[in-house]
């Protein structure tokens, strides 16, 4: 009898351990090294927002998952959720897309780890945001590929898709400070406000105490080019590429003043254990 009760058992715990079981896609945000050879993880996920992961044995060179999480890879995983779990625990995952993926080039490292550092920033939470991860695996995708032709052009259109689906799109229709309407073809430049966020026309009325930054004609009529895009964007030339490191620049210090999501209490508090070296 005790027999069949422990195999009953094993086999209840074993169907209860599968459900558990969910695939997702993720990018990784950060790695922390933890005891010997495993490894947590703070990833970006498609279907759960933002979670803390953990990988054991990972750093083992013969683990199979080895190198799959480093900061800005993408991957598909498997791992084991529980709704009251700080930390959750991966059992399987497979490479999606790395900034190795091709050749080595440090424009592409740089728009990667820019568009992670400010992804970090403003999601904090384990609400799912599916838009903002379709919009991300697209840019990942032509990032990663060999043949991008503009890197910090794939970061811009990024942030200013994250800026609208986050709920804190500039205004780009009319000046905010006097409500006239806006020029796309304005080549003298204008003024990017961050509060209120928007556009301002130079002149007497651009005010001096808010936070704000040039962006030259070119900059802005790229910026209203890109507004509205949700396809493969086009090779464009050296102007072009100047207007969009400017741009991405600008909107990266936007979506920094309006990161409304701190890191949630949970990850706080993995990454205040890891510090001080507790389990």
């Amino acid at each position: 009898m005790e027999s069949e009760f422990t195999i009953y058992s094993y086999f209840q715990k074993s169907k209860k351990l599968r459900n558990l079981l969910t695939r997702t896609k993720a990018l990784v945000l950060r790695e922390t090294k933890f005891r010997d050879q495993s490894k947590i993880c703070l990833v970006f996920t498609e279907h759960f927002g933002t979670l803390s992961v953990m990988l054991k044995g990972v750093r083992n060179p013969k683990n199979q998952m080895n190198g799959l999480f480093s900061t800005g890879n993408m991957v598909e995983m498997v791992f084991y959720r529980k709704n009251n779990r700080d930390l959750h625990l991966v059992r399987d995952a497979r490479l999606l897309y790395s900034p190795l993926s091709a050749a080595p080039d440090l424009e592409r490292f740089s728009a990667i780890y820019q568009l992670v550092a400010t992804l970090r920033e403003v999601t904090g939470s384990e609400d799912p945001h599916h838009l903002l991860f379709n919009a991300l695996e697209l840019t990942m995708e032509q990032l990663c590929h060999p043949e991008s032709p503009n890197y910090q052009l794939l970061l811009t259109w990024f942030l200013l898709r994250l800026t609208t689906l986050l709920g804190f799109e500039p205004g780009l229709d009319r000046c905010v400070l006097t409500g006239e309407h806006l020029d796309c073809g304005n080549t003298e430049g204008v003024w990017f406000l961050f509060d209120p966020g928007g556009i301002a026309l130079p002149g007497p009325g651009s005010r001096s105490g808010t936070e704000k930054r040039w962006l030259s004609g070119a900059a802005w009529g790229l910026l209203c080019s890109l507004r509205g895009q949700t396809g493969t964007l086009q090779p464009t030339g050296p102007q072009s590429r100047d207007a969009a490191s400017l741009l991405s620049e600008v909107l990266q210090d936007y979506c920094s003043s309006h990161a409304e999501h701190a890191p949630g209490k949970k990850n706080r508090q993995i990454l205040s254990r890891l510090a001080s070296g507790t389990e």
